[in-house]
């Protein structure tokens, strides 16, 4: 059945629930009323269009939704922080029916909730084109644990968690309909269903000294210039070193690209790139691994900014870092079959 806004927003009210305890007004009327939170506050926010950001024909709108939240997060997470809250505005073309709308709606507050948001306002209006979701998130920090993109100095050892190349492995895929098997099931998983690292990122500030950190939203070549450009320095990457998941390996093999471009250039990844002091690397390995179970590797060091971004080959010999992974307003995107973000 269409969908009218009021009964979406009393059907929005009903799946939000009560206010937490440090909302004084929530979803319902025209701004939410927060108590101030001790330390500082961040805040975030990411927009997400139907053909740029997701297909319809690849997910559910319940693992759109959830992403979308995931997004937002990552980056309260990237920041050395925990999220608090969330404002949600959709915008959504008449042919969406009001269930579809709580599917998409249910996907995002599922995944506030199992990440600790509470969703505190928002809006739904009319679009006459795809679904649009914006997402903000507030999120609290302590003054003394805000990380940055810009504190990189040279000697750093350059960390990464997890693995990377399966979120773009498992688009290419679903773009060129591979056979399911269990890598291609792996790699649409990780592109699907991606999971911020806010404990990873805790786990860093537990023992060591992270001077810059960064989300792998756009891909980790991206972000590696970002934290260089940002800090006033060059990094040397080992692209023996780089994590490149098996499924992403094994998608790249059947489809003629190159495994670890693939995880230079592979978006939506969420795990985070941290620069430290190279003589708390091994501690923070150790340390990370035994209380998240995620696996991090020094993949590079920060090097003098007259180096530039490099990657060095297992023989020693070195190139400059491709410009691989998505840039917004360049052109591209899921939605035209290119397989970035």
């Amino acid at each position: 059945m269409a969908a009218s806004e009021h009964e979406v927003i009393a059907d929005i009210r009903r799946r939000v629930g009560p206010a937490g305890a440090t909302t004084l007004v929530g979803v319902g009327d025209d701004a939410a009323v927060l108590e101030p939170a001790t330390g500082l506050e961040l805040l975030t926010c990411d927009a997400f269009v139907e053909g740029v950001h997701f297909r319809r024909d690849f997910a559910t709108l319940r693992e759109i939704g959830s992403k979308c939240m995931v997004a937002n997060v990552s980056d309260i997470a990237a920041m050395g922080g925990f999220p608090t809250k969330a404002v949600v505005s959709l915008c959504v073309p008449s042919g969406v029916t009001r269930e579809e709308i709580m599917d998409l709606y249910g996907g995002i507050l599922e995944a506030g909730r199992l990440h600790g948001v509470e969703i505190v306002g928002g809006d739904v209006v009319g679009s006459r084109e795809g679904i649009v979701v914006s997402v903000a998130v507030l999120g609290a920090v302590d003054r003394d644990r805000v990380v940055r993109r810009s504190g990189a100095v040279v000697g750093d050892a350059v960390l990464v968690t997890g693995e990377l190349g399966a979120s773009e492995a498992g688009l290419r895929a679903l773009a060129a309909g591979l056979r399911d098997d269990p890598e291609v099931r792996e790699a649409k998983r990780r592109h699907l269903a991606p999971v911020p690292r806010i404990r990873e990122a805790q786990a860093f500030l537990e023992v060591a000294t992270p001077r810059a950190m960064i989300d792998v939203s756009d891909g980790l070549a991206s972000e590696v210039r970002h934290i260089a450009e940002e800090s006033g320095v060059g990094v040397a990457l080992f692209s023996e070193r780089i994590p490149v998941a098996s499924a992403a390996a094994v998608i790249a093999g059947r489809l003629g690209l190159d495994a670890t471009d693939v995880a230079l250039g592979s978006g939506e990844e969420f795990e985070l790139v941290v620069s430290i002091p190279p003589s708390e690397t091994r501690r923070t390995i150790e340390h990370v691994l035994a209380v998240t179970g995620t696996r991090v590797t020094q993949i590079g060091e920060v090097v003098e900014r007259s180096r530039g971004c490099t990657l060095i080959a297992g023989d020693g010999t070195s190139r400059p870092l491709p410009r691989l992974g998505y840039e917004h307003l360049k052109g591209g995107g899921e939605g035209e079959g290119d397989g970035r973000r």
